[in-house]
């Protein structure tokens, strides 16, 4: 069997869309030829944590773990950045001290952590490398990102050994510049961009997760040849929703939202379609339900609490995967918000195809792009741009008069080639290139 070394920051026990796929990946590669050598953090950081993704992780893959200096930790507990707090004490985020304090982070990470607060894992995880390489023949190097740092810890793993390297791109180097750049600064974003051509330049193959991101990245760097990236969508997995007990409530119409709200990734414009409905539909407002399954900013918190819809959203904190696959299957729509982050046309995220094995109904709300042509070529619901609040209460207004008369929809489950195991066959074939090209 070949070996690969995957470069992954994010791998259980860290939970997150980065970590199912990369996840997947590991999991399924051994049916196409290929042993994963796992190389991630000891202790790492991350704002979620799911055991339960353990039971993915075979027993013949081999995981080496390194040592990282990770700032990020300590700014993460000094700003509270951790499963949301309560509206009450939303008065916490206007005290000078915590205005300083946020002051302070966003200098650090625009001044000192490039391209991200992870560079910290650069050093060990290059020597850590460059060891199971030689120890274990290895024959392919992969890395995934964001964190960019991961590519940088794999060019220096290819320099160091001459192995073809595979770039996975989830996300495109410049997608979060809050992140990364909070101050917007335009030296730091020449920096970022000369890192991201010097780095991505030297991969043998770059993997994005849509058409749309391949066609950002030619756009960005034209020199690049468009037959060295390949496109392997994010995909969902058949075995996770096998024996799934839905976690639902038929006595209420219930729209289920998985993942976590930003300050680019907002629930306000659904809140607004949500009180477009009750004014067309007081009744309905009784059996309404909205659960939120993930991350919730206080600001969103009291976005809610504004509108005075309280009695009709139930938040969960980060749910183990399985257990908020649960509450997926058990909703009558699952509703999918894109945001307005840096290119978020391209944006094909992990809890769409999660809605797609789960066979809910997909109720979209962001800009024309990938998920919107996914969404009407497949036949997975319906796509509204932020603005369109009437539209969306018109949507909600359909789907809960075909729930009062027991005709809830079902997708048609056509569509086995986003299963992760297919999608791993296709990452094989990248793999099987570049070694013997």
């Amino acid at each position: 069997m070949k070996k690969a070394l995957m470069v992954l920051y994010y791998f259980p026990p860290l939970g997150g869309g980065g970590t199912q796929r990369a996840l997947k990946f590991a999991r399924y590669l051994p049916d196409y030829g290929w042993q994963p050598n796992v190389l991630s953090v000891r202790n790492s950081h991350y704002v979620v944590h799911d055991e339960s993704l353990q039971h993915d992780i075979s027993h013949g893959m081999r995981i080496t773990r390194t040592p990282a200096i990770l700032p990020g930790r300590f700014f993460r507990r000094l700003t509270h950045h951790h499963l949301g707090r309560p509206v009450d004490q939303v008065a916490q985020a206007a005290q000078p001290l915590h205005a300083t304090i946020q002051f302070m982070k966003k200098a650090f990470y625009t001044a000192c952590f490039v391209p991200d607060e992870y560079i910290g894992w650069l050093p060990f995880a290059v020597r850590t490398g460059a060891r199971v390489i030689r120890q274990n023949g290895i024959e392919v190097i992969f890395s995934s990102g964001p964190p960019n740092t991961t590519h940088m810890i794999a060019r220096q793993l290819k320099r160091r050994t001459g192995l073809p390297w595979v770039a996975d791109l989830r996300d495109l180097w410049d997608q979060y510049p809050d992140s990364y750049n909070p101050f917007r600064l335009p030296a730091r974003k020449k920096l970022d961009d000369y890192l991201e051509r010097k780095t991505l330049l030297e991969a043998d193959a770059l993997v994005v997760v849509s058409e749309e991101m391949k066609n950002d990245v030619l756009k960005k760097m034209p020199e690049i040849d468009p037959s060295r990236i390949a496109v392997i969508t994010n995909g969902y997995d058949s075995a996770d929703f096998a024996n799934l007990q839905p976690e639902g409530d038929p006595e209420h119409f219930t729209v289920v939202h998985a993942g976590s709200l930003f300050a680019w990734r907002s629930l306000q414009p659904f809140l607004s379609a949500m009180r477009c409905f009750f004014q067309r539909c007081s009744a309905a407002r009784k059996k309404f339900r909205l659960k939120l399954l993930g991350i919730i900013p206080d600001q969103e918190r009291t976005a809610i609490a504004m509108a005075g819809l309280q009695e009709n959203v139930i938040i969960h904190d980060y749910l183990p995967y399985r257990q908020a696959l649960s509450h997926i299957v058990g909703a009558d729509v699952a509703l999918l918000l894109l945001g307005e982050c840096g290119h978020p046309a391209n944006m094909l995220t992990s809890k769409l195809f999660d809605y797609m094995g789960a066979r809910r109904p997909i109720l979209a709300i962001g800009p024309q792009g990938g998920a919107h042509r996914l969404l009407n070529t497949e036949k997975l619901g319906d796509a509204f741009q932020e603005d369109q609040t009437a539209q969306i209460a018109e949507a909600l207004q359909v789907h809960f008069k075909a729930w009062e008369q027991g005709k809830a929809v079902m997708l048609n489950g056509r569509y086995r080639r986003f299963d992760r195991r297919i999608l791993t066959e296709k990452l094989s074939q990248v793999f099987d290139q570049v070694v013997e090209p």
